[in-house]
């Protein structure tokens, strides 16, 4: 069973049935993703499904700037997962993890997501980084099996891949990655995937990913086909239409989003734009106002907002008290 969606035709009493509906099911799920032209869609997940639809894909965000990154993308023989700097419960099934940098908002949570997959009885992921991040990456399992008592196996010898820029791998039966470098204000990775047609054997791009850059990336494309996916995973941390964040994106190697509002007519043959890595200096409702309201009509239909983060911070801190 997919999704169900509460739209506008919705009756009440057909929206509080399906709420109902879903809060008996033993794991269910309200996710929430804003776009221009409506009001915030909430969604009713049925168990199993915590992904948001988007040209065809079912997508997970998670992500505050400098506080941490994790975003999946699910479809038909292929879950993968860009950045650990979180590990949610999701992100466990997802095999292949692209990292995009050392930061520790990015990887933080690499070990963790190790742990997680072993008490769940599924088996090692592959972490794809680069290669300076290998040994240290390797030092951090050691240091958290000795903290926990114990050397895990999925810590012992995990599976670690080089990617530089360039790097081509194939990672499931038709699916290719490449990666792609960016510009951070450190040695950084974006990755591109491919999906490859079963009669031609051509590689199509589906899936591009960006982690934290500069938008030098799309003005000098950093890959021929990173402007020409039906899901363009992107960075945009700052939103202010000013000097101090203009300077701030270049001094710290991050997107404002008067960028893409300047530059839209480079995105017209990307399917949909999933923007993530917002500062925490802004609130959930700044978010969907200053982005939006930035956006020529065009580039804003094909704009979804990461802000599953932002309304998690919203939740209050609840007890169960004692019932006789």
């Amino acid at each position: 069973s997919g999704p169900v969606e509460i739209g506008p035709q919705s009756t009440l009493e057909r929206f509080v049935e399906k709420i109902r509906v879903a809060r008996s099911s033993p794991k269910w799920l309200l996710s929430t993703l804003y776009f221009k032209g409506h009001t915030s869609r909430s969604i009713i997940m049925a168990p199993g499904h915590f992904g948001y639809p988007i040209e065809g894909f079912y997508v997970y965000g998670w992500s505050i700037s400098g506080n941490e990154t994790a975003v999946g993308v699910k479809t038909r023989g292929l879950f993968v997962l860009f950045d650990v700097g979180i590990a949610p419960t999701w992100s466990i099934s997802a095999k292949h993890v692209f990292i995009s940098h050392g930061h520790i908002d990015h990887i933080g949570a690499i070990c963790q997501h190790m742990r997680k997959r072993e008490l769940n009885n599924i088996g090692p992921a592959t972490y794809y980084l680069l290669p300076h991040l290998i040994e240290p990456v390797k030092a951090l399992c050691r240091v958290y099996s000795e903290l926990q008592g114990r050397e895990t196996v999925q810590m012992y010898e995990p599976k670690l891949v080089e990617m530089i820029a360039g790097s081509r791998i194939q990672i499931e039966n038709k699916w290719w990655v490449e990666s792609f470098q960016t510009d951070h204000v450190v040695q950084s990775l974006g990755y591109l995937i491919f999906r490859q047609d079963f009669d031609t054997g051509e590689l199509i791009p589906e899936i591009a990913y960006t982690g934290d850059t500069r938008f030098t990336i799309y003005t000098l494309p950093a890959h021929p086909k990173l402007l020409q996916v039906k899901l363009l995973i992107s960075e945009s941390t700052y939103l202010e239409d000013s000097k101090r964040s203009r300077e701030y994106s270049q001094k710290y190697g991050h997107i404002c989003i008067t960028d893409f509002a300047i530059n839209s007519r480079l995105f017209r043959e990307v399917g949909a734009i999933f923007l993530i890595h917002f500062s925490d200096r802004y609130s959930l409702q700044m978010i969907k106002n200053m982005v939006y309201s930035s956006l020529p009509k065009e580039l804003a239909e094909k704009i979804y907002c990461s802000l599953a983060a932002k309304k998690a911070l919203k939740v209050e801190h609840s007890v169960e008290p004692f019932m006789p």
